[in-house]
Parts: structure tokens; C-alpha cells; sequence
């Protein structure tokens, strides 16, 4: 077994407003271009042979996001570095990262788009293995992915993990550092550390106007995005994610299946 391993899974002003702000908390003007990122767990086939489950309370923090061109130009949308915002990957939420005013707006057609994700946030069923039991319970994780991620006013390097596994009255926390992969993959994604920053590229097919209002919305599909594999132990089963910290099942993918970039 293997320490558990995250693939994902995510302020240079352009625009007169910035952050990462759930839409509830109000409508920004549709004389501008809103930049909007969120989650679905609409149905995704998965034919791995892995295992697999639907991550709850999903949140990331987003350093940056830019679009990649047809002729290698590009266009940052958001940057906040040194900080990141934060984003809800909950089913059919919408945290809104930039509002770009049409003077801002770069036209042109845009091919791939590059996101740097500092950490991670999620819930996830699991079975603690411990002094011969066998605890079925939930293992809420937090994942540091790029260099430097700032984390509830902390800076914190890149591989650094805390755990809390709950179970009725009981709760055991586990902290360390694992490297994370150079380079990883899912169905619709490519991650990779550039310069300690953990990039997410993935393909997007966008014809932007110059002046172009309205709403460019990302969904990002998480459904059994969680994935590992089973191995055979003491009170194992298969299909669930059992775990003896510091050894877990190996986590095959943790980042999002599809992402749907729209521009409306």
C-alpha cells in the first residue's frame, strides 16, 4: 500500500472585481464577462476496473487560470498568487472568480486552458484498520499540491497531507508530507509541476469576442472520480477504501473526469 496520492483535483486585476465567492452572493452586471468554476456528479462511464466513490464537500484553492490559444498566445484570467481563492466542487455550485470588463477582454480562439490548484478539501467513506478491528467511518483529507499554498493564513509546502478520520465518538488525526507526481492524468486532464506549481491542462474549444460579455462557466464532473485499488488484507472488501495510516489503498485518480468549459 501506498500513502494516499491526490490527481486531480483546483490577482492579476483584469476586470473590476476579483475572488473566489460563491454566486449566491450576488449577480455581477452583464455588461461583463463573468469567469465561474464548479461541480457536477452528473453519471461519467469509468472502465478502469478500479474501485470508486463520489468525494463529498469537495473545495480547492485556485491560484490561477489562464486560456492557451490557437497561435500560442494566452490570456489570464485570474491570478492570486501569492494567495489562491477558494472553490466549492459541490454538485451544481458556482464560486466566481473574476469579473474581466470588455476593455480587458482578449479575443481570439482558445484551445486549452491551464489551472494551478493549490490544495484540496474533501470527505471520503473509508475503513480504518486498527488493532485488529475494522472501523467503517469518514476520512476527511486536506491535500497541499503546489509549493508555498497558503491555507488558512498558513504557508505550506507542496506533499504536506492532514487527515481526520471520524467514526461515531471516535477521531484520530493524521499529518505528514508525500511527494506529489510529477505528472498524472485522468480522462480529461493533464497534471503536471511546473516550477512548484501544480498545473491541471485541460482542452477547451472557445471563440471569445473582443468585448465579449456574459458568463465563461467551468464544471468540473467528480462523479466516482476517487478511485483506487483494492488489495487483498484482513478484513479487507472489495469496492471499500480501507486504510491503516500511514498505509492506505493505492489512489489511482483524484481529479476531475471532464471539464465542460461553456461561454454564454
Amino acid at each position: 500500500m501506498q500513502k494516499l496520492l491526490p490527481i486531480a483535483l483546483y490577482l492579476g486585476l483584469l476586470s473590476t472585481a476579483c475572488g473566489g465567492s460563491d454566486e449566491s452572493s450576488g449577480n455581477s452586471a452583464t455588461t461583463d464577462l463573468r469567469v465561474t468554476i464548479g461541480g457536477s456528479e452528473a453519471a461519467f462511464p469509468h472502465a478502469d476496473g478500479h474501485s470508486g466513490q463520489t468525494a463529498k464537500n469537495v473545495t480547492a484553492g485556485v491560484r490561477s487560470l489562464t486560456l492557451l490559444d490557437d497561435a500560442g498566445g494566452q490570456w489570464v484570467l485570474f491570478d492570486a498568487k501569492p494567495a489562491n481563492a477558494a472553490v466549492s466542487y459541490a454538485d451544481g455550485a458556482k464560486s466566481e472568480l473574476a469579473v474581466v470588463a470588455p476593455a480587458a477582454v482578449r479575443a481570439g480562439h482558445y484551445t486549452k486552458a491551464r489551472l494551478v490548484q493549490d490544495w484540496s478539501r474533501f470527505d471520503i467513506a473509508a475503513t480504518l484498520h486498527e488493532g485488529g478491528s475494522a472501523t467503517a467511518g469518514t476520512l476527511h483529507g486536506l491535500t497541499v499540491t503546489s509549493d508555498g499554498a497558503l491555507v488558512d493564513g498558513k504557508e505550506l509546502p507542496s506533499g504536506h497531507y492532514a487527515q481526520t478520520f471520524t467514526a461515531g465518538g471516535l477521531s484520530h488525526d493524521y499529518t505528514g508530507t508525500t511527494p506529489i507526481p510529477e505528472h498524472s492524468t485522468t480522462a480529461g486532464a493533464e497534471a503536471v509541476v511546473e516550477d512548484g506549481e501544480w498545473a491541471v491542462y485541460f482542452p477547451v474549444d472557445l471563440t471569445v469576442a473582443a468585448g465579449q460579455t456574459g458568463t465563461l462557466a467551468i464544471r468540473v464532473n467528480l462523479d466516482h472520480a476517487f478511485r483506487w485499488s483494492d488489495l487483498p488484507g484482513a478484513g479487507y472488501a472489495e469496492g471499500t477504501y480501507d486504510i491503516a495510516p500511514p498505509l492506505y489503498e493505492p489512489v489511482e485518480q483524484f481529479g476531475g473526469n471532464r471539464f465542460d468549459v461553456t461561454l454564454d
